[in-house]
């Protein structure tokens, strides 16, 4: 019953492309933008930085200096570093230095799969630029929403995580024997494969959202959600496109003013991060055994706790 479901739904994808080709293609021409302007920017560097860190082990030397603190987290260090890795780089940068980890066999299958809920985030290059001024015009508001975001996934990690703290364990041998050349090259290559990946499914998003948007199905769902709601009909559209793509939720908030109810909705569209980006983090563990039965409904409760702390918290600040 599955299996039909899923091939009626691609003829429908299928008819609709062959009915609005023009709308896909000016949807596409825009993801490919949005990748050459905002993504390739902001994430390449890291990933080649996360990838020489795991090649060269000092990802294993971060985890021992880290030990301390992850045992007092229920996690261990390479968890803890794995979180930085993925507030600082942003999606789907944490869960590919997670595949890695998991890959060398540096944690476990359990405690990767709890990582990957709440370690996978959107980095500050997005949220302060393109969140917080770009949408809001105000930087003070990107860095708002940058402490929800990052502070809403500890509350979750600490919630899925043991509440018994770790014992500390520290890694031996942490230099790697390779070569700064080779794992450079390593890196640089890995680094390639995974941005065609994510580019590949922002622009496979981007086309979606545009030819629901051509089909009207778009409007026709927030202007439902509008009058259920009370809510403003911009309002409800920035929030499908955010359940689908993360840019083009956020890019569709343009205009709105600095509100609690409006920081809230950033807020939750940053930490749920869309469904282009589950697809991503899926991509990158792919050949792993980490389990993603959770990654999901671990990321909706994280986005709705953004969503609670960004309306508390604005209506204090703002």
């Amino acid at each position: 019953m599955k299996k039909a479901l899923y091939i009626f739904a691609s003829f429908g994808i299928f008819a609709a492309l062959l009915i609005f080709p023009k709308a896909a293609a000016e949807a596409v021409k825009a993801g490919l933008i949005m990748c050459a302007q905002m993504i390739i920017p902001s994430l390449f560097p890291f990933f080649i930085a996360a990838n020489l860190l795991n090649e060269l082990g000092a990802s294993k030397l971060m985890s021992n200096a880290l030990a301390p603190l992850g045992a007092r987290l229920g996690m261990s260090g390479h968890g803890v570093s794995a979180f930085i890795i993925g507030v600082t780089g942003g999606y789907p940068l944490g869960a590919a230095y997670i595949a890695r980890l998991r890959a060398q066999g540096l944690v476990s299958r359990d405690d990767a799969s709890r990582l990957i809920v709440f370690c996978n985030n959107s980095g500050p290059a997005f949220i302060i630029g393109a969140a917080g001024v770009g949408v809001f015009g105000s930087a003070s508001a990107g860095f708002f929403l940058y402490a929800v975001h990052i502070l809403a996934a500890l509350i979750f990690g600490v919630i899925i995580c043991p509440k018994a703290p770790c014992d500390i364990c520290y890694d031996e041998d942490i230099f790697s024997p390779v070569s700064f050349s080779a794992a450079f090259t390593a890196s640089v290559k890995r680094a390639a494969d995974s941005m065609i990946g994510v580019c590949a499914f922002v622009v496979a998003f981007s086309a979606i959202n545009g030819v629901l948007d051509a089909m009207d199905i778009t409007r026709s769902i927030a202007g439902e959600l509008s009058y259920m709601l009370g809510a403003e009909l911009s309002w409800c559209a920035a929030l499908l496109a955010g359940i689908l793509e993360l840019g083009n939720g956020i890019g569709s908030m343009t205009g709105l003013a600095i509100s609690p109810i409006n920081l809230a909705l950033a807020a939750f569209i940053l930490s749920w991060g869309g469904l282009s980006v589950h697809f991503q983090t899926f991509s990158m563990i792919a050949g792993t055994d980490i389990k993603t039965a959770r990654y999901m409904i671990g990321r909706f409760l994280t986005a709705l706790i953004a969503a609670a702390l960004a309306l508390l918290g604005a209506a204090v600040i703002f």
